[in-house]
């Protein structure tokens, strides 16, 4: 079995059962705690695809991630209790968002692209925060009724822990299977091509800024659909969504898990997310120690945990 195999059966097969099993694993606080994994995994390959594959170095993936989980809320208060209908209007929301900030971002690179897409998270940031009528302010915005999917029998009420967890695990392999054809398919070939230099991709035709909107559009609708998530399953959207600390928490999931990997996102997010659960538990002061050890972790293995396992097996191969 390749390593890449055994990451996915060490991430998913627990993942997939988790409702199924009993005791504390079945409470309704592991169930939440799993969907919040589940949902920020997708968060941090949607940013994969755009930083591990083509280079695009952003801050700003939390204005994506909100936007989406705004526009799922407001859709489910305003125009009909629909998932398909919430997530079309964060996906939608989220693109065209990307959309725009790579009309004005992508002719640029490293710093000046990071600085800008931070730029573009902190304008919506101040809009959520300001814009009180519509978004509720700083207190934020509780979500509509949650939708039910399905009909007679098979029928899954999203005000259900269990029914949520199970949505939200078929959105996110979806997301992640999509993510995958993408990054294999001849424009994922030429995307990293570009990662690698602009100039030779350049040089053989590739249409280099358009290939880099492309990406980040794909990137930004892929965040919308996680926030799509986060809305439906809190219930409750706010201002922090949009915040740049959560584009550094997701930046931070991705390099612990291994950039250009996305299969390494869902590690990162297990083990990002898990930690963080279990050290806030134990003290008020957990951020100084997570942030150590995230600092420890980019310190030790760079390339992320997935790659560090990867280039161990790799002479015995």
């Amino acid at each position: 079995m390749s390593t890449r195999a055994r990451w996915l059966l060490l991430v998913l097969v627990p993942l997939a059962a988790a409702p199924l099993g009993v005791g504390r694993l079945y409470s309704a606080y592991y169930l939440n705690l799993v969907t919040w994994i589940l949902i920020f995994g997708l968060f941090a390959a949607a940013l994969d695809l755009a930083l591990g594959y083509g280079g695009l170095v952003s801050f700003g993936h939390a204005g994506f991630f909100g936007l989406g989980a705004y526009a799922a809320a407001l859709s489910l208060r305003h125009l009909a209790p629909s998932f398909w209908l919430a997530a079309l209007m964060g996906i939608l929301a989220a693109g065209a968002l990307a959309a725009l900030v790579g009309w004005f971002a992508i002719r640029t690179r490293g710093v000046y692209l990071a600085m800008l897409t931070f730029a573009f998270a902190q304008l919506f940031y101040e809009i959520a925060v300001k814009w009180v009528n519509v978004t509720g302010g700083s207190d934020g915005l509780p979500g509509g009724v949650r939708p039910r999917l399905g009909a007679g029998a098979f029928v899954l009420d999203l005000a259900d822990k269990r029914h949520m967890y199970w949505l939200a695990l078929l959105v996110v392999a979806a997301g992640c299977l999509a993510a995958r054809r993408v990054v294999v398919s001849p424009f994922g070939r030429a995307l990293v091509g570009i990662r690698e230099s602009e100039e030779r991709a350049a040089a053989i035709g590739i249409d280099v800024n358009r290939h880099k909107r492309v990406a980040l559009v794909i990137s930004g609708a892929l965040s919308g659909l996680a926030g799509v998530l986060f809305a439906i399953h809190q219930n409750f959207v706010s201002p922090e969504l949009l915040y740049f600390a959560l584009s550094g928490e997701v930046v931070i999931i991705v390099v612990l898990g291994g950039l250009g990997t996305l299969y390494g996102a869902l590690v990162g997010a297990v083990i990002a997310v898990g930690i963080k659960e279990v050290l806030s538990t134990w003290t008020d002061n957990w951020l100084v120690f997570l942030g150590a050890l995230y600092v420890v972790c980019v310190m030790c293995f760079p390339q992320g945990l997935v790659r560090l396992a990867e280039g161990r097996r790799a002479p015995t191969t």
